[in-house]
C-alpha cells in the first residue's frame, strides 16, 4: 500500500531492489540494539509442537519490548491450528482521547489488502470471467496498445508487469486527490514498461490497482462490492471494512513514530484502493487466512493456479504492509499450523519485526536483538557527531551498529522528515551527506533540490536540480510534477 517515496529509495522489508545507479540491496529493517530480551549464544531447542507455553512467553516479551520502546501500538494473535494461544493489544486507538487499543480495534492492513485482490481475482479464474494469460488488451482499459498486448493478469499478480513500483510526483504532491481507481490508473497509463513482461519482478502498488479496475470491468461490479460479496459475507468478517470509515466503531487513528521517537498523529493520507485499504481486526485476519490455507470456501485447492500463487501445499507464507502510521504482518508456519498477526496504527515495519521474530523462536528458539528504527539512530548519530562528523563517519558507524539496509533509503527518509518539520538546515545537512555519499546518483540531488523548494528557494532548488540532469539528462523528478521548469521525460 502507499506511496512513501521515490523507486531509487521504496522497498518493503524481506523484498529487493533495484536502483538506477546502484547494485542492488536487499532492504532488512535493521535496528539499533537495546535492553530487552537475552539471546541466546547458540539456538534453543525449542519443539514447536510441545512447546506452545514458551512460544507464548516469549511471543508476550517481544511485544512488550516494542511496547516499551514507545514504537509499537496494535494487537498480536498467535494461533496453533487455527485456535489463539496468545493475544495482546497495546498503547491507543486514539491518543487524545486515550481510548486503548483492543482486539476488537480496526487497523488499516496495507498491502496485505493484496491478498485479498488476488482472491478475487482467482475467483473470477475459477469462474471463467477472468483467464490468467488475459492480456490488458481484453479489457479495453485504455492502455497503449504496445502495453496492453503484453502485460497479461499473470504477470499483474506476479509483479512482473513491468509496471513502475511507486506513483508520481503528482499522487505524492497530494494523494487525497486520487479517490477512484479510474484515478489512479490514468496516473501510469502512458508510462512506458521499466522492463518486458514477465522478464524481471518489480514490486507493484500500481498493477494491483489496475487488477482491480479488470476485476470491475470482467464482472460489472463494483470492487467493493466484489470484497463484501465474495469474502466478507462468506467468512462472516464482520469486523472487517472496504472503505475506510472513520466513523466505523472501534477504528484506530493513525500515527507515525518519528526520529525523535514520538508518536505524532498522520490520519488518512491516502485513499483505499485494491493495493491496499481494507480496516480489519486480527481475528478477521486469522479467518481469513485460515479459509484461504485450510479449506475450500474461498478457492479451490486442487485448482493448480491457486497453489501456484498461493503456495498452498508450502512450508511458510507471509504478507507485509506499510505506509504513514500504518503496519501488518501475517506469517503463517504451515508446517506447524502457527499463524502469527500483528497489525499496528504506529508504522516503520514495526509488525513485521515483531511477527519476524516470533516466526524466528518458532522455528530456532533465538532471535535477532530487538533494536530501534535506522532513521532514529540516524537522527541520534547526527546529534552527537555533528555535521561535518557525521557527513565523514556515519557510514561506518552504521554498519559496525550492525545495520544491513540500504543507508540511502535511511537518510532519504530522515532528510524528508525534517521537511515536513520545517527544520530547513538539518534537512540540508542529511541530504548533503546524502549527495556526498552518492554523488553519482541524479535521486540525491532531486532530494536536495526537493528540501530547497519546500524551504521557498525555488532558484537554488533549479540549480540544485540541473545537477541531477547532468548525470541524466532524461532524469524525471520524484518530487516535482514540472520538473522545476526543465522538460518533463516520463
Amino acid at each position: 500500500m502507499g506511496n512513501p517515496g521515490p523507486a531509487w529509495y521504496v522497498s518493503s522489508a524481506r523484498r529487493s531492489f533495484t536502483s538506477r545507479t546502484m547494485k542492488t540491496a536487499i532492504l532488512t529493517l535493521a535496528l539499533i540494539a537495546i535492553p530487552g530480551p537475552v539471546i541466546a549464544d547458540a539456538p534453543r531447542s525449542v519443539d514447536p509442537v510441545q512447546d506452545s507455553q514458551r512460544i507464548v512467553a516469549e511471543a508476550h516479551e517481544i511485544v512488550r519490548s516494542y511496547h516499551e520502546l514507545g514504537w509499537f501500538s496494535g494487537s498480536v494473535l498467535l494461533a496453533k491450528e487455527g485456535k489463539p494461544i496468545y493475544t495482546e493489544s497495546v498503547g491507543f486507538a486514539d491518543r487524545k482521547a486515550a481510548v486503548p487499543n483492543r482486539l476488537e480495534t480496526r487497523y488499516n492492513l496495507g498491502s496485505i489488502m493484496k491478498n485479498f485482490t488476488a482472491v478475487l481475482v482467482l475467483q473470477q479464474v475459477e469462474r471463467g470471467a477472468i483467464g490468467m494469460d488475459d492480456s490488458l488488451h481484453s479489457f479495453d482499459l485504455g492502455f497503449p496498445a504496445d502495453v496492453a498486448k503484453k502485460v497479461t493478469v499473470r504477470h499483474l499478480l506476479n509483479h512482473q508487469s513491468g509496471f513502475t513500483g511507486a506513483f508520481p510526483s503528482a499522487y505524492r504532491e497530494n494523494p487525497l486527490a486520487f479517490r477512484t481507481i479510474d484515478e489512479k490508473i490514468a496516473l501510469l497509463r502512458d508510462a512506458p514498461l521499466l522492463f518486458e513482461p514477465g522478464t524481471d519482478h518489480r514490486y507493484s502498488n500500481y498493477g494491483y490497482v489496475v487488477l482491480g479496475a479488470i476485476l470491475e470491468k470482467a464482472t460489472g461490479e463494483s470492487f467493493s462490492d466484489l470484497l463484501r460479496k465474495n469474502i466478507f459475507d462468506p467468512l462472516k468478517l464482520h469486523d472487517s471494512v472496504y472503505p475506510y470509515r472513520a466513523s466505523a466503531p472501534n477504528q484506530s487513528l493513525r500515527y507515525t513514530f518519528n526520529y525523535d521517537k514520538e508518536q505524532v498523529l498522520v490520519g488518512v493520507t491516502e485513499h483505499h484502493s485494491p493495493d491496499g485499504g481494507i480496516e480489519s481486526t486480527v481475528a478477521d485476519v486469522l479467518t481469513f487466512y485460515r479459509a484461504l490455507f485450510y479449506g475450500d470456501v474461498l478457492l479451490s485447492h486442487a485448482n493448480p493456479v491457486v497453489a501456484e500463487y498461493f503456495a498452498i501445499h508450502g512450508q511458510y507464507w507471509s504478507s507485509f504492509g506499510g505506509g504513514a502510521g500504518v503496519s501488518s504482518a501475517v506469517e503463517l508456519d504451515l508446517a506447524n499450523d502457527y499463524q502469527v498477526i500483528v497489525l499496528a496504527n504506529t508504522d516503520g515495519l514495526v509488525a513485521e519485526e515483531i511477527s519476524g521474530r516470533i516466526y524466528s523462536y518458532i522455528q530456532t528458539g533465538t532471535y535477532e536483538p530487538i533494536r530501534l528504527p535506522p532513521v532514529v539512530y540516524a537522527w541520534e548519530q547526527y546529534v552527537e557527531m555533528g555535521a561535518d562528523a557525521f557527513t565523514a563517519g556515519f557510514v561506518a558507524r552504521y554498519e559496525s551498529a550492525g545495520y544491513d539496509r540500504f543507508v540511502g533509503r535511511t537518510l532519504n527518509e530522515l532528510g524528508m522528515s525534517l521537511v515536513n518539520d520545517e527544520k530547513w538546515h538539518d534537512a540540508f545537512n542529511i541530504f548533503g551527506t546524502l549527495v556526498e555519499l552518492f554523488p553519482d546518483a541524479p535521486q540525491a540531488y532531486d532530494s536536495l533540490a526537493y528540501a530547497r523548494f519546500r524551504s521557498g528557494d525555488a532558484r537554488q532548488a533549479r540549480e540544485t536540480f540541473s545537477l541531477a540532469l547532468r548525470l541524466q539528462p532524461t532524469f524525471s523528478s520524484d518530487y516535482s510534477t514540472d520538473n522545476y521548469g526543465y522538460p518533463v521525460n516520463r
